[in-house]
């Protein structure tokens, strides 16, 4: 265990020098080495009911069998979120290592935290990592010297030569400003630290003890800003076969490729006309259920997942793969038939612009044939799709939240705390002394929709066969709908079926009564429940319904 002198009057008047100790909850007075002990609290007024059973002996005890559930699988403690309405708490203990092992005082301490790290097991062997910013960016977990001081502004500098400037340029002083993070380069960091709280005087002097506690963080909004590291999609065998059949059959290789509705002309307007087909064009139902879907699908696949009509460099090497392959348009003039090109990229764009985007004014025509598309050219087609595909990752892709889970490295992440207080200096002008704790036993966090054991909250419902109560039931809520929207609810649901809409344009407020419009939830959610279970089996574990007794 880390340890800090700290210096006392001897009788003789001289000066010696003991260690501070920091320990979690004990039961032996010879047990110097106890890392932090987490509590689990389910009492509302959690910090209230902790501090009282740290002043009595008794109570106290107890404490030390009330520790987070442990997980069967791994052997490791789990700890639940306080929406699962449960608090966890660590707890530490400081005393001077010296016979009777008398407790520091209060007013020696000058800061105290605790810091929340990642169990990181590589190659060579189990670290951790700490979570750390630089300035206002986060950087999350990296690994960095484990005793420094968290805070930057609290780290002395290793060496000095008189100046700050020069100072600031020594590698040692430099090392010591990024606490250890190489990876990230010249750059101070500073780590999270979670506040801890000394017991209040009573409690202290009841117990005989110096206790320091702090709720552990098991959730976070904070995510990293640097810049996501791209997947490298394809690296493996498997994985490039998937992607390869995931492509269209356009963009692979093969020969000339004839399509249904040739020479039709398709408009915006047409395909959002409700009105049936004039004559003379095409039958909407087979347009959907033949070229509609092909070309549809192409076109998604295109600009959603590859976003091949970008402009970023992926985005334009695509397009112009897309530009060697050719659409054919056949014509007859005085009975000789001429063919003509088009490139597939310039014909795909008039298809995103008329089925994707429903561009005013758009139009497209279905060419006769789709080129042929060489195996070389499909190969760099392919190629250029996993580029893009890298360059959506990274434009999609947030930074990872802080407890996000990383399958690459733990399919469920292990986390340690350590404790740590500033002494405050003997002198005037001397640094403070920071004391560490060892590390606490590893623990995992239950995601928030693995039970906790609480007992549910009890969502009361009103008897809709009750006319007296129905008359009581206001709206409580009002949505306002835009006119397209009013006029699709108020069509007529075969028409609907049929692609037609209503044309209303008059928007309109709808009132509802909010126990009305969760009991109808309720009822479709039984009937769902129940159809479903016929695939998942699990009613046994999502439903539990038992009576309650009748009021007289």
């Amino acid at each position: 265990m880390a340890t800090v002198p700290r210096k006392f009057a001897a009788p003789s008047g001289d000066v010696a020098d003991h260690p501070v100790r920091l320990v979690g909850l004990r039961d032996s007075a010879s047990d110097k080495s106890k890392p932090p002990f987490l509590v689990e609290r389910r009492d509302q007024d959690f910090v209230a009911g902790l501090l009282a059973d740290l002043q009595d002996d008794t109570t106290r005890a107890a404490l030390l069998g009330q520790g987070p559930g442990v997980d069967p699988a791994s052997g490791r403690a789990r700890l639940f979120a306080p929406v699962q309405r449960v608090f966890n708490v660590a707890v530490i203990e400081a005393f001077c290592d010296e016979p009777g092992q008398p407790r520091v005082d209060r007013a020696k301490i000058e800061s105290a935290g605790m810091v929340l790290r990642r169990v990181d097991r590589g190659p060579g062997g189990t670290g951790y990592r700490a979570w750390i910013k630089a300035g206002t960016k986060f950087f999350g977990w990296q690994a960095v010297d484990e005793d420094v001081d968290p805070a930057a502004d609290k780290r002395a500098p290793a060496a000095s030569v008189g100046h700050p400037y020069l100072n600031a340029l020594l590698p040692s002083n430099k090392r010591v400003r990024r606490a250890g993070a190489d990876s990230l380069g010249d750059v101070e960091v500073t780590e999270h630290v979670i506040p801890l709280f000394v017991a209040p005087p009573d409690v202290c002097v009841k117990a005989r003890k110096t206790f320091l506690f702090g709720t552990v963080p098991v959730s976070s909004d904070e995510r990293t800003e640097s810049d996501p590291v791209s997947p490298h999609y394809g690296q493996t065998p498997g994985e490039r076969a998937d992607l390869a059949a995931h492509l269209v059959n356009y963009l692979r290789a093969g020969a000339k490729r004839p399509f249904t509705l040739a020479g039709q002309v398709f408009t915006t307007e047409w395909v959002l006309a409700a009105a049936p087909s004039p004559e003379g064009t095409p039958d909407k139902a087979r347009f959907r259920q033949i070229d509609s879907h092909t070309l549809k699908l192409l076109v998604q696949q295109l600009h959603i997942e590859f976003d091949a009509f970008g402009t970023s460099v992926p985005s334009c090497g695509l397009r112009a793969l897309l530009d060697q392959i050719h659409v054919e348009y056949d014509s007859s003039v005085s009975g000789v038939t001429r063919t003509t090109t088009e490139s597939a990229g310039a014909f795909l764009e008039k298809v995103r612009d008329v089925l994707l985007t429903a561009v005013p004014g758009a139009t497209f025509t279905v060419p006769h044939r789709w080129g042929a598309v060489s195996a070389a050219l499909a190969d760099s087609i392919f190629s250029k799709v996993l580029q893009c595909l890298d360059d959506q990752y990274r434009k999609l892709k947030p930074g990872k939240s802080r407890f996000e889970r990383d399958n690459s490295t733990d399919p469920e992440p292990a986390y340690v705390v350590r404790c740590f207080i500033r002494i405050k200096p003997e002198h005037p002008g001397c640094p403070s002394r920071l004391v560490w704790s060892a590390c606490s036993k590893e623990f995992t966090i239950a995601p928030w929709y693995e039970s906790a054991g609480t007992p549910p909250t009890l969502v009361p419902l009103p008897d809709l066969f009750d006319r007296n109560l129905l008359k009581k039931l206001k709206p409580g809520v009002a949505f306002v709908l835009p006119p397209k929207l009013a006029g699709l609810l108020k069509s007529d649901p075969m028409k609907l079926r049929d692609g037609e809409g209503g044309g209303i344009d008059i928007g309109w407020i709808c009132s509802f009564s909010i126990p009305i419009i969760t009991l109808c939830a309720f009822i479709v959610l039984m009937i769902f429940l129940q159809i479903l279970n016929l695939i998942f089996f699990w009613l046994p574990f999502l439903k539990i319904c038992i009576p309650f007794p009748k009021k007289s």
